[in-house]
């Protein structure tokens, strides 16, 4: 169903959605901005709505030919581009946003036996959190956990820099850092600090145990009292000089030796 929709309740619910923390959590949905995750969450039958830029009337035809295939009862709204531009969160949107639905998930639901779970403490920048969401899907994470002092992970930034990822991978928002230490923990879960020195060299640690990345903010690294609380701290070996790495570009290199490690290991 495409009907025209310049100014109505369903686009007043997406700028809501897309400026409002408290109205993404209330409703369970977030606005996802790329055309690529949107057809991602249309195979995984998790749009709510369609939002495409006029121009050209576009047809059922035409925002299948962008989306791939949309089920009939999903409703698609047609905005003029001023009105479409000015609910998109970047200067250059593309050609579609959707309204998916989206929840936290829960510690009941994440299965620590089927890969790394990766821990966030004081991740602030957006752009970050989302690629880490990415990194964990792309090698194999059970889960991430970024609590109360993370940048949000429904923030339309987060969304974008996670590329569908966030559709993919089960993501605990509700426990802080120590707490999620303390519930990994009593699951058996070893809790290691990615740290900028000290520790022992990632690719010389074992990573073939339940195991939980803890990874801290970019100023500051893991804060001393979550740094008390963990089992043992990595560090990645690179030339004199450098300072560290941005934390999403450590989060890829720990977690994909810890996919190498795990991969050698089941070959053997």
């Amino acid at each position: 169903m495409i009907e025209l929709a310049a100014a109505n309740s369903n686009v007043t619910r997406l700028r809501r959605l897309g400026q409002r923390r408290a109205a993404r959590e209330a409703e369970g949905a977030i606005v996802v901005e790329a055309v690529k995750a949107i057809a991602e969450a249309l195979r995984a039958r998790r749009v709510e709505s369609i939002f495409v830029r006029g121009g050209n009337h576009p047809t059922a035809e035409s925002v299948e030919a962008l989306l791939g295939p949309v089920d009939p009862a999903i409703p698609i709204y047609v905005l003029d581009p001023k009105t479409f531009d000015g609910a998109a969160s970047t200067v250059t949107p593309q050609a579609a946003m959707a309204v998916v639905s989206w929840r936290p998930a829960t510690v009941a639901e994440i299965a620590f036996d089927q890969g790394p779970v990766i821990v966030l403490d004081g991740v602030a920048d957006p752009g970050n959190v989302g690629t880490i969401v990415r990194v964990a899907d792309a090698a194999g994470a059970g889960a991430v956990f970024a609590g109360p002092r993370n940048a949000d992970v429904t923030a339309p930034k987060v969304v974008r820099s996670a590329a569908g990822s966030l559709l993919r991978v089960p993501v605990v928002t509700s426990l802080t850092t120590e707490a999620a230490i303390a519930e990994l923990q009593a699951q058996s879960v070893r809790c290691i600090g990615a740290v900028a020195r000290g520790g022992v060299a990632y690719d010389a640690f074992d990573w073939s145990l339940p195991v939980a990345l803890v990874l801290g903010s970019e100023a500051h690294g893991i804060d001393d009292a979550i740094g008390a609380t963990l089992d043992g701290e990595v560090f990645v070996d690179m030339v004199p000089g450098a300072e560290s790495l941005n934390v999403a570009v450590a989060c890829a290199v720990l977690a994909f030796e810890i996919r190498r490690q795990r991969a050698r290991g089941s070959a053997a």
